[in-house]
């Protein structure tokens, strides 16, 4: 196998390319020589050079001809022209039009075109291995985002499968069934998107709406599950739940779970993430039977004290609630349900939200619908 680097040399003058093959070859290069631009350019598209000497003024087609086929075609084959002392001005068109270098005739010191032989040469490999090792860089990068959108994705699913799991405790405690959360999901989100959100924090709040009832978990059999009406006593034991939801989601030990990211030198999705999630959750939990006129409970918040989420979250539950059935209830008719909805407007429910649900109501009978009991 041959190493050495190859140099077409066109020009004319046989005396030049005899005289400049002696040389190189002494230099430890291989030539390749033709006798005008039009043979020259055969050549090359045969046997792509490393490097191309060429006179402009030649018969058949000139140097800027040549010039012209290599950037067309070789961009990365340097091209140094050769130029008589009074065609400068050819020269330096070469140059514009991309020449790496010129010599001027006549050249009475070979060491000179030695020397900007290497010169181009040594310039060209270094080019070629930027761009070998940007190339290399850049597909270990697009390797790296791959991986890091697939981690993504996992950690995403596993985010959603932990709510869904919490949400559903909560109703195997309860009478509901596994769609109201996914009801109550798309109910939020929908409200939220027709208030302007931005899809991230609509995705937000769709994670973490389900698990306003976690706090169940916490209250006893006889209370939680009593068919008949409960006592004021129980009645008090019950509100609890709202506390539990937000103590059981804040608790050091299940936000490290739920937030932790495998040891990545690049985080795929930034913890703050995974918390803010944990922290929307907790405080729908904590809120979500607040009233807007601060009747509600457990700490009696009112209007806008109340956080959005929670807010949004009271409406969603209490229409999904009353229109679904339940052991102790019948359905509520769509009439009757949006009735109760108008009328606690002011008073249970921010007025703002349920103006936003009225009217994207076709989208939530279209969510009611795709996943009802």
């Amino acid at each position: 196998m041959n190493d050495r680097e190859t140099i077409l040399i066109i020009d004319d003058e046989a005396v030049i390319r005899q005289s400049f093959t002696y040389y190189l070859e002494d230099q430890d290069y291989q030539i390749i020589t033709a006798e005008n631009g039009r043979a020259g350019m055969e050549i090359i598209d045969r046997e792509v050079p490393h490097l191309v000497l060429t006179d402009l003024r030649m018969p058949e087609a000139d140097g800027l001809e040549v010039l012209h086929h290599v950037n067309k075609n070789w961009p990365d084959i340097p091209v140094i022209v050769i130029s008589g002392a009074n065609k400068l001005d050819d020269a330096v068109q070469a140059l514009r039009l991309g020449a790496w270098d010129y010599l001027i005739k006549p050249v009475h010191d070979l060491n000179l075109v030695g020397y900007t032989v290497k010169k181009a040469l040594e310039k060209s490999a270094l080019i070629k291995e930027n761009r070998a090792y940007r190339e290399h860089l850049e597909a270990l990068v697009a390797q790296r985002t791959l991986e890091l959108e697939k981690r993504n994705r996992q950690l995403e699913i596993s985010r959603r499968q932990v709510i869904g799991i919490l949400s559903q405790a909560a109703e195997y405690r309860d009478f509901e069934t596994g769609n109201h959360f996914l009801r109550v999901s798309e109910f939020t989100g929908c409200i939220a998107r027709g208030m302007g959100w931005d899809e991230e924090r609509v995705q937000r709040i769709q994670l973490a709406s389900p698990v306003h009832d976690i706090g169940k978990v916490g209250i006893p059999d006889n209370v939680l599950l009593k068919p008949g009406k409960l006592t004021p006593e129980e009645w008090e034991i019950m509100k609890e739940h709202c506390v539990y939801g937000s103590q059981i989601l804040t608790t050091n030990k299940f936000i490290e779970v739920f937030c932790k990211i495998d040891n990545l030198s690049l985080n795929p999705v930034p913890a703050e993430e995974g918390f803010a999630i944990i922290e929307t959750a907790a405080e729908i939990a904590l809120y979500h039977h607040e009233y807007w006129n601060g009747q509600g409970y457990p700490t009696g918040r009112r209007g806008e004290e109340i956080p959005i989420e929670a807010r949004i979250t009271a409406v969603a539950d209490v229409y999904d609630a009353l229109s679904s059935q339940r052991p102790y209830k019948d359905p509520w008719p769509e009439d009757k349900c949006l009735s109760l909805i108008k009328e606690k407007t002011g008073e249970q429910f921010d007025p703002q939200v349920v103006a936003v649900f009225l009217k994207n109501f076709d989208t939530i009978r279209l969510i009611q619908n795709t996943y009802h009991e």
